[in-house]
């Protein structure tokens, strides 16, 4: 029997470790058939993930330069992403676990297409991939998550948080990427903007759909 892959999106300061943390705990306590797993992209399991969370956290090493090359993110992105796959979600899932990640293909859809990226092009870089049984889109408008970003965060913004601009289009993008892959993602969206227990109840109905309780 295989598990289900859920994923939960949005935009930095979004809420989307939050929930996918009150989910993981909302699994555990229903239902001891359940063993859920928590996961989130980029992994830092791999070079690939472990170089992005230097870049975004503005931790280069001495041969390093700051790059703003959507295709060199992209590539580190996706590369990631299939190994993360290969070698977390879909051993689990295939144990019939349901594994939860923090973040997936559509963050990378508009958060790279805000760096100037074509984004039919970084969809085609995802071919064969394999694609959540459900996605949670927390929508939460980008002046909203920079506040909170502002607020919550210590230390210094990360590389993709520094600019309201950018979150906007990302926020935009994010809009569009939905409507490409609303389908093939099965995408629902979420309110981010009221309570946390408010977005939880929200959420837990998605998945009790799912899973047609």
């Amino acid at each position: 029997m295989n598990g289900k892959f859920i994923v939960l999106e949005g935009l930095d300061g979004s809420g989307t470790t939050t929930q996918a943390v009150a989910l993981v705990r909302h699994f555990f306590n229903r239902d001891k058939i359940h063993a859920p797993l928590l996961t989130r992209e980029p992994t830092s399991l791999n070079t690939f993930g472990q170089e992005i969370r230097r870049r975004l956290e503005n931790r280069l090493l001495d041969h390093e330069r700051v790059i703003d090359d959507f295709s060199y993110w992209a590539h580190l992105f996706v590369s990631d992403r299939k190994w993360h796959l290969e070698n977390v979600v879909l051993p689990n899932i295939n144990l019939g676990l349901p594994v939860i990640s923090d973040r997936h293909m559509l963050s990378t859809l508009a958060y790279q297409s805000a760096q100037g990226g074509q984004m039919e092009q970084l969809i085609k870089m995802h071919k064969g991939m394999q694609v959540p049984n459900l996605t949670i889109f927390l929508d939460v408008p980008a002046s909203v998550a920079l506040e909170r970003i502002k607020k919550n965060r210590e230390g210094s913004p990360e590389y993709f948080e520094k600019k309201e601009g950018f979150l906007k289009q990302t926020e935009d993008n994010y809009k569009k990427a939905i409507e490409l892959m609303k389908e093939e993602h099965n995408v629902v969206i979420i309110n981010g903007t009221k309570s946390v227990d408010e977005v939880s109840t929200e959420i837990i109905k998605a998945i009790d759909k799912l899973y047609k309780h």
